[in-house]
């Protein structure tokens, strides 16, 4: 529970950050609100991406990985799509947040990783 827990706090600020690097992602509640995007894009991912994930998988080998971005931004469409805590504006600014989201949760999570041992993010 506790890696589940840090994992989505870790989330919850990569998407704060993203709201205020890019201009086209607006995220709405402060800290609550980037808590529940975080933790409805974990579901919707954990969902819906693994299926995605699974049936693109000859895709993401073609292009070596690159192509999980562009899942990423369209799982980031839908969780801006059910919520109202957060708007992207098109697919463009989703795939941009989506390569920011990434780097920025590993850098992030770095530190945590580091602090905490015991909580692998």
């Amino acid at each position: 529970m506790k890696p589940l827990l840090v994992r989505t706090i870790v989330l919850a600020i990569s998407f704060l950050i993203v709201a205020a690097a890019m201009d086209t992602v607006t995220l709405t509640g402060g800290f609550l609100g980037a808590l529940g995007v975080a933790v409805l894009y974990g579901v919707v991912s954990g969902v819906i991406g693994t299926v995605l994930r699974f049936v693109s998988l000859p895709l993401v080998i073609i292009t070596v990985g690159l192509f999980e971005f562009v899942i990423n931004a369209g799982l980031l469409l839908l969780t801006d799509w059910l919520t109202d805590w957060l708007e992207v504006d098109g697919f463009l600014s989703a795939l941009g947040a989506s390569v920011i989201l990434a780097v920025v949760s590993v850098i992030v999570a770095l530190p945590i990783a580091v602090l905490f041992p015991g909580t692998s993010t």
